[in-house]
């Protein structure tokens, strides 16, 4: 049986978890630090603290797409609550190509 992991803060989620990126946000799929992977499930009002943050730092309207790709694994909120992105080789294209994606 699959864990359900639920969570009504960001400081909560955050405590643990190594990394939380777009990619789980899409996709409610979450590992936890002591318990594995399971189900992600958060309040409507983390929800949306989440859903603003990675919009306010993309400047574009994310909520339609529904498909993941492996870009959004690298867009992450980090320990202080703040939204970066974890460059390959060249972070202004990537994030040229990122924005062009979610068009």
């Amino acid at each position: 049986m699959e864990k359900i992991h639920k969570y009504k803060t960001l400081k909560g989620l955050l405590r643990n978890t190594q990394q939380f990126s777009l990619y789980i946000f899409l996709s409610c799929r979450y590992h936890h630090k002591k318990t594995g992977w399971g189900k992600l499930v958060l309040s409507p009002e983390l929800k949306q603290e989440v859903y603003k943050l990675f919009a306010d730092f993309l400047k574009v309207d994310f909520s339609f797409y529904v498909n993941t790709c492996g870009l959004f694994e690298r867009l992450i909120i980090n320990k202080n609550g703040n939204v970066s992105y974890i460059a390959g080789q060249y972070y202004p294209a990537e994030m040229r190509y990122l924005k062009r994606l979610l068009k």
